[in-house]
């Protein structure tokens, strides 16, 4: 995912101008990217792992399935990439020899830890060579292009691929279509990719969730919010608007669906309206807290949001490969017991964590101190 990107320069621009919502340092997209991998965590450490648990407890029972919305977090962290990828193109596409600079540097953040990864699931025999080898070419949201028959996945890698996939191709559009061109080619995308998955649910509802043609929605939103925040056109106060609009009609449309019995992943509309919905939901999100942390500091209570942002990366690489190596150890009593389940969550998560922490400080800030090496153009 997305972790970490160089942060936009501040733009030029009037106090009441939606740029104004640009610095440096944005710290409301770091406290949405602990809240995103930690709903992240929460969601493959309980509703993932037990859907149908055997709760005694009404209060329990309704926390834990609080975590199977869980799975909105990577919907989350789809939005930042856009914003942030469209952003530092927008901010850096003067710079000299800036596309190449930009994939080198992509590929310093991403593919070491990633290919790590793969190594470790290889040598540790968790999935297939075959496998690993369609996830080397990030193509893991589309395992059955070149595997056949039943294979096991690492759950996490699929969302990587659409990542990748995203970064092959939007800086070659925004370099033909600049930035009105590429606004029209997103509000297009959020369009036809609702109708696609209406369509297309009854199919296989499995697919339409993984495949970047299906979701590139979620990218499109976040990539059209970092167009707005640098137009001149667009006023803070209207910027503050849309986000709050962007939050609260979706949020009502949702709950109507709710009540109607409509499900995101479940039927035509949900997949199509719903879906939709919670993109711009995420999306409004992401402009209320641009802008209400534009001045002030993070509050203190916060803070820990701002350390699982910093190992975010590390951390939704790792999670899931602890819990399975925690499995091979203790075996499958978490299945019924609540006192189990909540011990390995814990104890795998804690393990990730460290690990997590260890590779950011020792493993992928050192290669990305080699970024600064990569020259300019005379």
């Amino acid at each position: 995912m997305e972790m970490l990107l160089d942060r936009p320069e501040r733009s030029v621009s009037g106090p009441d101008q939606a740029n104004a919502v640009l610095v440096r340092h944005m710290p409301g997209v770091d406290l949405l990217r602990g809240t995103a991998i930690l709903t992240v965590i929460f969601f493959h450490g309980f509703f993932y792992s037990v859907p149908l648990f055997p709760w005694h407890n009404r209060f329990a029972e309704s926390l834990f399935n609080l975590t199977a919305f869980g799975w909105t977090g990577v919907n989350l962290f789809f939005t930042l990439s856009g914003f942030l990828i469209t952003g530092n193109l927008i901010d850096s596409d003067a710079k000299p020899n800036f596309y190449s600079r930009f994939y080198i540097r992509r590929a310093l953040r991403i593919l070491p830890a990633y290919f790590l990864i793969l190594i470790i699931l290889g040598v540790t025999r968790t999935t297939s060579l075959s496998y690993l080898a369609v996830c080397a070419l990030f193509l893991a949201n589309w395992p059955r292009l070149l595997l056949h028959g039943s294979f096991a996945i690492y759950p996490v890698l699929w969302s990587l691929a659409v990542e990748e996939q995203f970064y092959a191709v939007w800086p070659w559009l925004y370099r033909q279509l600049h930035k009105k061109g590429l606004l029209i080619f997103c509000l297009a995308i959020i369009l036809f990719c609702p109708v696609l998955r209406g369509i297309t649910i009854s199919v296989s509802k499995a697919d339409i969730f993984s495949k970047t043609f299906m979701i590139g929605d979620n990218l499109a939103v976040g990539s059209a919010i970092a167009i707005l925040c640098r137009s001149q056109r667009v006023s803070l106060r209207a910027l503050r608007n849309i986000g709050a609009a962007a939050v609260c009609i979706p949020g009502l449309i949702l709950l109507v669906l709710s009540n109607m019995g409509s499900t995101i992943k479940g039927d035509a509309v949900g997949a199509s309206l719903g879906y939709s919905m919670l993109e711009f939901l995420t999306g409004g999100l992401l402009i209320l807290m641009l802008y209400a942390y534009r001045k002030k500091p993070i509050q203190k209570g916060l803070g820990f949001l701002l350390f699982f942002s910093e190992i975010s990366y590390g951390l939704y690489l790792i999670h899931m490969l602890c819990e399975m190596f925690y499995d091979r150890i203790f075996g499958d009593g978490y299945l019924t017991h609540a006192g189990a389940l909540l011990l390995r969550f814990c104890v795998a998560n804690g393990v990730a964590i460290l690990l997590a922490t260890l590779s950011k400080r020792y493993f992928e800030n050192p290669i990305m101190l080699l970024k600064q090496r990569i020259p300019q153009a005379r």
